[in-house]
C-alpha cells in the first residue's frame, strides 16, 4: 500500500510539474500569436515579392457544405476552374489572373466556407477580346443602357451568375457569393488568418490555406 502511495504522489509530483519540453497554456497562446504573426508576415511577402495585383475578395457559402478540409479543397480546384473559365473560356493565357483560397469554420454548424482574393483584369479589353455569354439581371442591362454602370460591377455580377451555374453548392441565395473591393490588402490578409488567433486556438486552422490551388 504505501509503495502504491509513493507512486502515486510521483505521479502527480510529474502532472503537476511537467517537463521543460512541454508548453504550458500561456506558452501555447504566445507560441500561436508568434505563428500567426510569421504567416501574415510571409503572406505579405508573397504579395510584394510576386507582384501580385488583388483586386477583389471573394466570399462563397455553401448550402451543401462539407466540414472536411480535404474535401472542400476539391472543391476549391473546381471553383478556381469555373473562375478561370469565365475570364479565358478558351486559351489560358500565362499571365492568367492569380488566387488564393482560405478556407474557414462556422463557429456553429462547424462546416466550411471559403475566403478568395484574387486579381482583376482590364474590363473593356476583356470584354472586347473574349467572346463569351455572361448572364446579367434586367437592371444591370438597363444601367449600361442608360450608361449608369460600373465595369466591376459588370464583371463581377456575370462572374457571380457564372459559378452559381456551375458550382452545384453555391445554391442561387444572394449570401452565397459576396463579392467586395480588396480594399486595404495588410488588413484583408490578417482577417482571413483569423483562424490562428491565439484566443482562438485550434490546430484545424493551420488548414486554413489551400496551398494546393492557391498562386503561391
Amino acid at each position: 500500500m504505501k509503495s502504491l502511495e509513493i507512486v502515486s504522489k510521483n505521479t502527480y509530483l510529474e502532472l503537476t510539474n511537467p517537463s521543460p519540453c512541454h508548453l504550458n497554456k500561456n506558452d501555447i497562446s504566445s507560441a500561436s500569436n508568434t505563428d500567426k504573426e510569421t504567416t501574415l508576415n510571409w503572406l505579405n511577402r508573397k504579395i510584394e515579392t510576386m507582384n501580385l495585383k488583388f483586386h477583389y475578395f471573394l466570399t462563397l457559402s455553401f448550402y451543401r457544405g462539407t466540414d472536411n478540409p480535404i474535401y472542400q479543397y476539391l472543391d476549391n480546384k473546381h471553383i478556381k476552374n469555373v473562375i478561370l473559365d469565365y475570364f479565358y473560356p478558351n486559351n489560358k493565357p500565362k499571365d492568367k489572373i492569380r488566387l488564393w483560397f482560405f478556407i474557414e469554420r462556422h463557429k456553429l454548424s462547424k462546416k466550411l466556407h471559403v475566403h478568395i482574393l484574387m486579381e482583376g483584369v482590364n474590363g473593356l479589353n476583356w470584354l472586347s477580346k473574349n467572346n463569351r455569354k455572361i448572364i446579367l439581371h434586367k437592371k444591370t442591362l438597363l444601367n449600361v443602357i442608360a450608361n449608369d454602370y460600373c465595369i466591376d460591377d459588370l464583371i463581377t455580377e456575370g462572374l457571380t451568375n457564372h459559378l452559381k451555374s456551375w458550382v452545384n453548392k453555391l445554391g442561387q441565395g444572394k449570401k452565397s457569393t459576396k463579392f467586395k473591393e480588396i480594399g486595404n490588402k495588410c488588413k484583408r490578409v490578417n482577417y482571413i488568418n483569423k483562424s490562428l488567433d491565439f484566443h482562438n486556438l485550434d490546430f484545424d486552422g493551420w488548414e486554413h490555406i489551400d496551398y494546393e490551388n492557391s498562386d503561391l
